[in-house]
């Protein structure tokens, strides 16, 4: 008879399941190939950070030759550029493609700071470059001006006593007159009396027929009230006095001025009429506070009048007045013209044109020239598509370009055209910069 058999023991609690021993150590292996892994990467970006002994036996970076007026060429070797003839420039490039001449500078204009744009961009911008060079400056300079009266030609007809216009010749201001031509008569008790006192006078006198000029206290005193030769030697030749005393036109010319009106009362002090003589004008130019020591007398100069298309007067600096106008902030620079055909004519304007001292001078294109009022600064182009703004001090301008006083040297490259562009990237990369800096830390003060 067969035995039962024994019932079996239950599993402990402690025997790992099956394929539990492979999945341990399976896990193991995974986190030591995790470790090689981190410590790996953690050496090489130390090493990429770490600064190359000699970047032409790198892969990381290269030096090449650029021509900084023409980006596009490249050369692995020092030489000239074939197109402009311009000295090559080291560049580093970078392994990202990136250019940084060496010991570049960061520019000395505040708020500014030097900008990188590559070839591509900058053909897409439109940039331009221009060189630092010397020309001819101050040999010429434009100036508006107006034509005026001489004033060493003007006359004016007045007579030192009172009374009234009784008739008056001249209709209206512009009358062509001619020497010697009556342009009113006037009525004075005053003078009336002293002719009289004078033919009294020279009652008893010799020469009273007219042979020699007369002479007396009355004679003296119609000299003193300004009456004319002329009248005199009438009375002293026809011995009658007359109510009305004509004045005369002292000089062919033209009546520029009117003061008067037949009837009206004049006093010794009041300008009956202004009679100019035209057949020599003044012109005018103003000259402002920049150009004063550009124009001196003597210089000569060639007027063009708007209205006279097709000539011109050639003439000289003949005065440059000392004063300054506080409305114009300007001053006057003057020159006589002839004007026996009376074709300039007092008020009209034109153009300037002074031929001065010219002298050898750096000057850059104007548009390079960035002015904000407190400074002016340009953009220096270096190889490898770096541009650094600096300041710089300009002095004269000449056409399209000025003078450049301070800041630049003969045969720097500078900007030309897109310089907005320019500094509006340089504006916000020195912001975006002054944002990441940190303060520096400061030592705890003692208590």
């Amino acid at each position: 008879m067969n035995e039962p058999l024994p019932p079996s023991a239950p599993p402990s609690i402690h025997t790992p399941p099956p394929g539990a021993r492979f999945m341990n150590g399976l896990r193991w292996v995974l986190f030591a190939l995790l470790v090689v892994l981190a410590i790996s990467s953690t050496v090489g970006y130390a090493l990429s950070r770490r600064p190359a002994t000699n970047p032409t036996k790198h892969g990381a970076a290269t030096v090449t030759y650029q021509c900084p007026m023409h980006p596009s060429y490249t050369s692995d070797r020092p030489g000239e550029c074939p197109i402009c003839g311009m000295t090559l420039e080291p560049v580093t490039i970078g392994a990202q493609g990136q250019t940084q001449a060496a010991g570049e500078p960061e520019g000395d204009v505040p708020g500014l700071t030097s900008v990188h744009v590559t070839p591509d961009r900058q053909q897409l911008i439109g940039v331009r470059f221009a060189r630092v060079e010397r020309s001819p400056l101050g040999g010429e300079l434009e100036l508006v001006g107006f034509v005026t009266p001489d004033e060493s030609a003007l006359e004016r007809v007045q007579i030192r006593v009172s009374g009234w216009v009784r008739r008056l010749y001249v209709n209206q201001t512009g009358q062509a007159v001619k020497t010697g031509q009556p342009l009113l008569t006037i009525y004075s008790p005053e003078l009336f009396q002293t002719e009289q006192e004078f033919l009294i006078e020279q009652g008893g006198v010799a020469d009273s027929m007219g042979h020699g000029p007369p002479s007396g206290a009355a004679a003296q005193r119609l000299r003193l009230l300004q009456v004319p030769d002329e009248e005199i030697q009438r009375l002293q030749r026809e011995r009658k006095a007359v109510t009305e005393l004509p004045l005369r036109s002292p000089v062919d010319g033209t009546v520029l001025e009117r003061g008067v009106v037949e009837g009206q009362y004049v006093g010794a002090d009041t300008p009956l009429l202004t009679v100019a003589d035209l057949t020599r004008v003044w012109v005018m130019a103003d000259l402002y506070e920049m150009d004063f020591t550009r124009v001196k007398v003597g210089d000569r100069a060639r007027f063009t009048a708007d209205a006279l298309v097709g000539r011109a007067f050639d003439a000289r600096v003949q005065f440059v007045y000392p004063t300054v106008s506080n409305e114009t902030r300007t001053l006057k620079a003057r020159l006589a013209l002839d004007n026996r055909d009376g074709a300039l004519r007092p008020g009209m304007y034109g153009r300037v044109r002074v031929l001065g001292r010219a002298a050898m001078a750096l000057s850059v294109p104007s548009e390079a020239v960035v002015n904000t009022g407190e400074h002016s600064y340009v953009f220096v182009a270096h190889a490898g598509g770096n541009f650094e703004p600096r300041l710089v001090w300009t002095g004269m301008p000449e056409g399209d370009r000025v003078q450049v006083l301070r800041g630049l040297a003969e045969g720097d490259t500078v900007v030309a055209s897109s310089t907005f562009l320019m500094d509006s990237e340089s504006r916000l990369k020195a912001a975006v910069a002054g944002l990441g800096a940190q303060p520096a830390l400061r030592a705890p003060e003692a208590p």
